[in-house]
């Protein structure tokens, strides 16, 4: 009975040891962490390995090779291991507009002309399909050609594509002059057409096309999480330009808001769909930008965000507001989480410009993180040149799996 007991709580103990054994296991991985380093704007392309300090969720990490690129060559190297990376790029341009900007031809044809190497690969995804350009086509068809059919696709897709959107915005227009009175509408004399059907009910038709632009205009997460899930299974150095059109919606100014306020005191149903618009205006962004900024980072993905700033318009009796701020703060943080570049220009020919100059080159620094484990959670990346005052972007981390 006690050699029977004996060997039961050896075996317990045996279970226990390798229960523990099996939870600290550790791993052997290789990170790659792509680093571009700015003095002033100008890129700092002298670093050695010892210049750098990279860091792990706080803990300092020894950094096993350095290899400096200019787009898709190595330049130099510095060497522990040599992890022979794959240095060739594929380009995402994704065009996120409900009206076409004529400058866009010239930053296609800035693309071609000055941006691709024939060992590149191009996706392109408007707002009605993804194109990915083949292998045989460039061979096949001139750049010129190329060029000007990818134009013209991106052309009609935005005008069809955002007509649905440009409708909604134009009845909001019409519905804003009128409720603003400059439609010869008198809010004492209820003489127009519109007028007639009662200011409840016009109030109401406005907040629902104003419900139904926003939902057109909705950020569609999954489609971001489902890009990073797709870009991260590929191979090479991933750069993805995100055009995005600043948006404005046309807003009942705010001492017509009040006056009718007043007018209509007396009638509670008025006084209530008063009370739903001027809610309806200040918008709360509930989207989380976290999971967003760690699937990019983890994909290594360059993210970069061109935001196409314009004027507001200038009409009588509508307010046109701005309404991409929560489009605009989730996408300034992606690009910042994977080391990417943000440009806010009118002009899309010198921002595109500007940011394939400014992601051309870059160091990428190999490191095997100290007791790495699969615990699935997220290890932020810290990197850091010593003694100097550089700008050092980078992906911020990445989920160990």
């Amino acid at each position: 009975m006690k050699k029977l007991f004996a060997i039961s709580a050896l075996l317990i103990l045996s279970i226990n040891l390798f229960s523990q054994r099996e939870q600290h296991q550790v791993y052997v991985t290789n990170i790659e962490v792509p680093i571009r380093v700015f003095d002033k704007g100008t890129f700092v392309n002298d670093l050695t390995l010892q210049d750098f300090e990279l860091y792990e969720d706080g803990k300092l990490q020894k950094i096993e090779a350095l290899y400096y690129i200019n787009k898709d060559q190595i330049q130099h190297t510095e060497l522990k291991i040599d992890f022979m990376p794959f240095t060739g790029r594929i380009f995402y341009l994704i065009f996120q507009m409900t009206d076409y900007h004529p400058r866009l031809a010239e930053a296609i044809d800035y693309l071609f002309e000055h941006v691709l190497l024939p060992d590149d690969s191009l996706s392109i995804v408007t707002p009605l399909q993804n194109y990915n350009l083949s292998p045989d086509a460039r061979k096949r068809l001139s750049q010129e050609k190329i060029s000007k059919e990818l134009i013209g696709l991106i052309r009609k897709d935005t005008i069809t594509g955002g007509a649905n959107y440009r409708n909604k915005l134009r009845d909001l227009k019409r519905m804003t002059r009128s409720l603003s009175g400059t439609s010869n509408l008198s809010f004492e004399n209820e003489t127009s057409a519109d007028s007639q059907m009662g200011i409840s009910i016009q109030l109401e038709r406005y907040m629902q096309t104003l419900e139904e632009l926003e939902n057109l205009r909705k950020t569609d997460v999954k489609f971001f999480l489902s890009l990073a899930s797709n870009l991260k299974r590929q191979a090479g150095q991933k750069h993805v330009f995100y055009f995005y059109q600043r948006e404005f919606t046309p807003q009942i100014p705010a001492r017509v808001l009040n006056n009718m306020m007043t007018l209509y005191q007396d009638k509670p149903n008025v006084q209530s769909r008063l009370q739903d618009l001027f809610g309806s205006y200040h918008r709360n962004i509930s989207i989380k930008v976290e999971p967003i900024k760690r699937a990019f980072a983890d994909s290594s993905i360059l993210f970069n965000f061109i935001f196409m700033n314009k004027r507001p318009e200038n009409t009588s009796g509508i307010e046109m507001q701005e309404q991409s701020e929560d489009i605009f703060k989730i996408l300034t943080e992606a690009a910042k989480a994977t080391g990417g570049i943000i440009d806010n220009s009118q002009n899309p020919l010198a921002a595109f410009k500007n940011v394939t100059k400014l992601t051309e080159k870059y160091y990428l620094l190999y490191y095997s993180p100290v007791n790495y484990t699969k615990d699935g959670e997220f290890k932020n990346i810290e990197v850091k040149v010593k003694g100097r005052d550089y700008k050092i972007i980078n992906k911020q981390g990445y989920y160990a799996k």
